[in-house]
């Protein structure tokens, strides 16, 4: 979203929003870290949203044990923002790092979002972030960036970066490469976002969601996936769109270097949550 964009919009969605009660000036965090949310393991969560996933490796999920707080904090979240436009509206790049917490405007859903910054343009203002309770990432014009306050920090990031257990990429007979990046592995991702991710205009679609033991080996957790009773897994391999493994570890040899590059760091919340 470029800056002349930004400000149409801003103009226009903060008529939509009562004035908040927040302060600026006495709610601001020297250091502003959002915790991670952590699942126990062998137990099923039976009402889970998919809310992105990179490929069958890398899906971020949410557990509803705080839908109602987190909903009234994202519309206090706008309504502080929308109220608040002209703070921090000239900020340099500058004023940012990479790996900082804060509020980024979404291009796509016109309202403000907890974010995370993985990537600094500095030429063209912009910053890289990931919607951390989500999963999602941007490029965000500077404008569209906003300190994160104290009063937004106390619930826990809502979305849980997980791996889909006992499935592995197939080969692809055209490169002989075994990854989810190849033709076939991409297919599968396709099918998967399809499964669990719906539209917009239709209602969300719940999955069951069981956490297995989080290996030392791995940095994200192995889950079994369930939609109307059917298990995830089985239903890529019936597909032809992947292949079952009763060892996860498997997946460690194809991809050894998971999780060390620090942006992966950063989108997972490896260093935190570890």
């Amino acid at each position: 979203m470029n800056e002349q964009l930004i400000d149409n919009v801003f103009i226009k969605k903060s008529n939509e929003y009562k004035q908040s009660t927040l302060s600026p000036l006495t709610d601001m965090a020297d250091s502003v870290v959002l915790k991670y949310k952590k699942c126990e393991e062998y137990v099923r969560y039976p009402n889970c949203l998919i809310t992105y996933l990179d490929h069958p490796s890398a899906i971020f999920l949410q557990i509803f044990e705080d839908g109602s707080a987190f909903q009234q904090m994202h519309q206090d979240i706008n309504r502080f923002y929308m109220n608040n436009l002209n703070a921090y509206s000239n900020i340099s790049t500058k004023y940012f790092e990479i790996g900082d917490f804060c509020v980024a405007y979404s291009s796509q859903y016109f309202e403000f979002f907890r974010a995370r910054i993985l990537n600094i343009d500095h030429r063209n203002k912009q910053y890289l972030v990931i919607y951390v309770d989500f999963g999602n990432s941007e490029w965000i014009h500077i404008k569209g960036i906003r300190p994160l306050y104290i009063e937004f920090t106390k619930l826990k990031i809502q979305s849980i970066p997980v791996t889909l257990s006992h499935i592995l990429p197939k080969k692809d007979l055209k490169t002989d490469t075994i990854n989810w990046n190849t033709d076939v592995g991409k297919q599968c991702t396709r099918k998967l976002r399809r499964l669990l991710i719906k539209p917009d205009s239709e209602p969300f679609l719940f999955v069951s969601v069981t956490f297995l033991s989080n290996e030392n080996w791995w940095p994200l957790h192995f889950v079994d996936i369930k939609i109307d009773g059917q298990d995830l897994a089985n239903i890529l391999h019936n597909d032809g769109l992947a292949r079952l493994t009763r060892n996860n570890k498997d997946l460690k040899i194809i991809y050894p270097n998971f999780g060390k590059h620090p942006s992966e760091q950063l989108i997972f919340g490896i260093q935190l949550s570890k």
